[in-house]
């Protein structure tokens, strides 16, 4: 029993009680230190606004912040300018520890590309409602003389013909070629021959003749590229040579790189063309 007291009694059991006990205090102080400065306790910054910035400029906003940036979405918005920050997360004026990574959206640096529909003889209002639902601006509309009154015969941007799925840039302004009520029913005389001739030289004898350019079919292997399309003569059209014309008539060809078709050089008098529009 007196050994027990004695032990109790004793200096060292106390020193190293006392030794154990600072030690396990001071483990905790430096946890808690350590748990304090990895998490940055009490500690936090205000997110700059970037809506609006190009990625380049948020960047060294942010990096001055001690933030981080990543781009998480491109969309196109056609009411802010390209390639600017249309979105954040999160949001400007919030309170977050360092090295918090801000989400961003980005309006696209490009535009999108939307496929031109087919409107070949759509009446100019229907026309009209299905460009802008698409995006684009309708601009100036052309009247011209044609046996379609009202209907849309021709569209072109920037001064180019458009055919149906060629790709512009959404918002574009769009000119419409649409046939008048003033058709002439009166012969202007005979057609003439267009056989032989590229696509852009047949097309310019008969719009010089106030006539239509209607139905333009390639033959297979199809043309890809506007030079491919330059390699194509015409070996048939409708009206045939000679036949009676009247203004505003439309002129369906078909084009080939088939010498054999190219010699022979017949007119189409069979053969309905379709309501598909221009290539």
């Amino acid at each position: 029993m007196k050994s027990i007291i004695g032990f109790f009694k004793s200096k060292v059991l106390w020193l190293n009680l006392l030794v154990a006990i600072l030690l396990f205090v001071l483990i905790l102080i430096v946890t808690f230190w350590g748990i304090k400065k990895y998490t940055r306790h009490g500690e936090s910054i205000k997110v700059p606004n970037l809506i609006g910035l190009y990625e380049n400029e948020a960047l060294e906003i942010l990096k001055q912040a001690d933030l981080q940036i990543d781009i998480v979405d491109s969309v196109h918005l056609r009411t802010a300018e390209q390639g600017v920050i249309i979105e954040q997360t999160p949001k400007a004026d919030s309170r977050v520890k360092g090295d918090r990574i801000i989400f961003v959206t980005i309006n696209a640096k490009m535009k999108k590309q939307v496929a031109i529909p087919n409107l070949l003889y759509l009446s100019q209002r229907q026309a009209t409602y299905t460009l802008q639902s698409l995006g684009f601006v309708v601009g100036n509309v052309n009247i011209v003389p044609s046996e379609y009154a009202d209907m849309v015969i021709g569209i072109n941007c920037d001064g180019k013909e458009l055919s149906v799925g060629d790709k512009i840039p959404d918002g574009s302004t769009l000119s419409l070629t649409v046939g008048s009520n003033t058709y002439n029913a009166d012969s202007i005389g005979g057609m003439p021959s267009v056989v032989g001739l590229t696509l852009s030289e047949a097309k310019d004898i008969i719009t010089n003749q106030q006539l239509v350019v209607g139905y333009v079919a390639f033959d297979d292997p199809q043309p890809t590229t506007e030079e491919e399309k330059q390699n194509f003569k015409v070996y048939k059209q409708s009206p045939a040579e000679g036949e009676g014309i009247v203004l505003g008539k439309r002129v369906d060809i078909w084009l080939t790189t088939d010498l054999e078709k190219l010699d022979t050089q017949t007119s189409a008098t069979d053969n309905e063309p379709q309501d598909d529009f221009f290539n």
